[in-house]
C-alpha cells in the first residue's frame, strides 16, 4: 500500500491531493497490499517525469521488473528488492534502478531507456558474479548491497 501526493509549496496540508496512479486496476491481476509504494520517489523537475517505486510490487507483467522470471533463491534473484533506489540521468533519457538483494546481497544496478516500450529493455547492468566484462570493476563482496543508494547518474 501507499500513495503519491502532489503538494504546492504552501504551508497548508489541505492543499495536497492524492495523484491517481492506480485507476482501473484489476485486483485479480495486481495486489496493492504490502508493496511499499513510495519507497523511492524521484523527479526530473518541472515538466519532467517522476518515478515512484514499490519494492514489493506484485503486478503480473508490469514494467521494469528485471528480477521477475529469473532464477530464484537468495543466491540469485529471490530477494531482489528492485526499486529500493532510483535516479534519472542528467540528460533525462535514462532511469537507474537498484536491486540490492540480488546475488546474496551483492546487488545489481540496471540502467534503462525511459522511452522504451519493452519491459525488460536495458542499456546497462552491472556484471553478475563471476561474469568477466572487459574494463569492468572486480566483483563485489557478499552483503555489499550495491543498488541500495542510487543518487544520480553522472554525465
Amino acid at each position: 500500500t501507499g500513495g503519491l501526493f502532489a503538494c504546492p509549496l504552501t504551508p497548508e496540508l489541505s492543499d495536497c491531493w492524492r495523484v491517481p496512479i492506480d485507476e482501473g486496476v484489476d485486483p485479480q491481476r495486481e495486489s496493492k497490499e504490502n508493496q511499499w509504494l513510495g519507497v523511492s520517489v524521484k523527479s526530473q523537475g518541472p515538466g519532467g517525469k517522476i518515478v515512484d517505486l514499490r519494492v514489493r510490487d506484485e503486478l503480473d507483467g508490469g514494467e521494469w521488473k528485471f528480477c521477475e522470471g529469473r532464477p530464484q533463491g537468495h543466491e540469485r534473484f529471490g530477494t531482489c528488492q528492485q526499486g529500493l533506489a532510483a535516479a534519472f540521468s542528467p540528460d533525462r533519457r535514462y532511469v537507474l534502478l537498484g536491486a540490492p538483494g540480488t546475488y546474496n546481497w551483492k546487488g545489481l544496478l540496471f540502467v534503462t531507456n525511459i522511452e522504451s516500450a519493452a519491459p525488460d529493455q536495458r542499456v546497462f547492468r552491472t556484471p553478475q558474479p563471476g561474469e568477466r566484462v572487459p574494463g569492468a570493476a572486480a566483483d563485489v563482496a557478499h552483503n555489499s548491497y550495491l543498488g541500495s543508494c542510487v543518487p544520480r547518474a553522472c554525465a
